[in-house]
């Protein structure tokens, strides 16, 4: 009863996030920052940092974002949320966006909501489980600014230019299946079942739903002339767009095989069907025409022609077999068999 007591007495506290912070100033190196450093030089606006919350607890996050660092709530929630589609909103000082991270495992993608908080010298991350991206772009981030001037502008870039670069090898895989599965219906692969062509065009489907956003977030950064983007970035956001465009293109393209490819396949299963139908159509005349000698010899009449013959039943029996070869042939010319 005791150890059970202690057991009880034994809870695991948990932190409601996970905040990594980095600080950079051009031509030095970088400097990790703790939580209570980010905070303080959040607070008296040093440039340039990037924080990263990974949010356990939905309620305490977002208690965090609109009372420490001032993000309107709207914003927060929609950062926090996992139902809220991806847009753009631009504040007094702060613009808000969502992405979709891609993550390839098993033959199947994950994907990861990340929202980006970007003022005109920090940029807040947030995403509501570990992201393996953010984690390599952080050991990237600390390696590349001490080489240039990095503004957090560059930085939204790097991050939105990593998130659309790992949908090409989806892309590409994707569009490998698709060609395998074109490929093995034309040669009358017959182990190729509907579920594995309606398989590739969901995870099409999917691809398309989370890259589109993106796209329409990239072109209205472009399009609208938003102060915290300096002009000297607008090309690499350009060149991040032109990723967009072309993953999507790629994606409608496949989408098309696929759906050529099950028209395909729906074809040639009803194709076999067909000749599956047409056989036992053939045997079952023939089979038809049997059973009608043999009913007219059947019939128990007095008085029938061949009643007494002895050679009635041989008879027949070979008219049967005669008309079944003169059916065969038949239905042989005619090129039904």
């Amino acid at each position: 009863m005791a150890d059970v007591n202690v057991v009880a007495e034994q809870t695991t506290t948990h932190e409601p996030y996970d905040l990594r912070a980095i600080h950079w100033e051009p031509g030095k190196e970088a400097r990790l920052l703790s939580q209570t450093e980010a905070l303080h030089a959040f607070r008296r606006g040093e440039r340039w940092l990037w924080i990263d919350l990974c949010a356990h607890d939905a309620a305490a996050t977002g208690s965090l974002l609109t009372g420490e660092f001032g993000f309107h709530p709207l914003a927060v929630e929609d950062a926090l949320s996992l139902y809220e589609r991806p847009a753009l909103q631009e504040y007094e000082d702060t613009i808000f966006l969502t992405a979709h991270a891609i993550q390839q495992k098993d033959s199947e993608e994950t994907y990861h909501e990340i929202a980006f908080f970007a003022g005109e010298h920090f940029l807040v991350t947030v995403h509501t489980e570990p992201v393996a991206l953010l984690q390599n772009c952080f050991e990237r981030w600390q390696k590349q600014v001490a080489k240039a001037v990095k503004t957090p502008a560059h930085l939204l870039h790097f991050l939105l230019d990593a998130i659309v670069d790992e949908y090409f090898p989806v892309g590409d895989t994707l569009e490998e299946k698709a060609d395998e599965l074109e490929d093995a219906i034309f040669a009358g692969d017959g182990s190729v079942q509907v579920a594995d062509i309606l398989r590739v065009k969901r995870r099409l489907l999917e691809l398309r739903q989370h890259i589109t956003p993106l796209r329409d977030i990239l072109n209205a950064l472009l399009r609208r002339d938003v102060e915290l983007i300096p002009d000297e970035v607008v090309p690499y956001f350009q060149d991040v767009y032109d990723h967009t465009l072309r993953i999507t293109e790629l994606v409608d393209v496949n989408r098309d095989i696929i759906a050529g490819v099950l028209d395909a396949h729906l074809s040639v299963v009803s194709n076999r069907l067909n000749e599956v139908m047409r056989i036992l159509t053939v045997i079952s005349t023939i089979l038809m025409s049997a059973a009608l000698i043999a009913g007219i010899y059947g019939m128990n009449f007095a008085h029938m022609p061949e009643l007494q013959w002895r050679a009635g039943y041989p008879f027949a029996g070979a008219l049967m077999v005669l008309v079944g070869v003169v059916e065969w042939y038949i239905f042989r010319r005619k090129g039904w068999i």
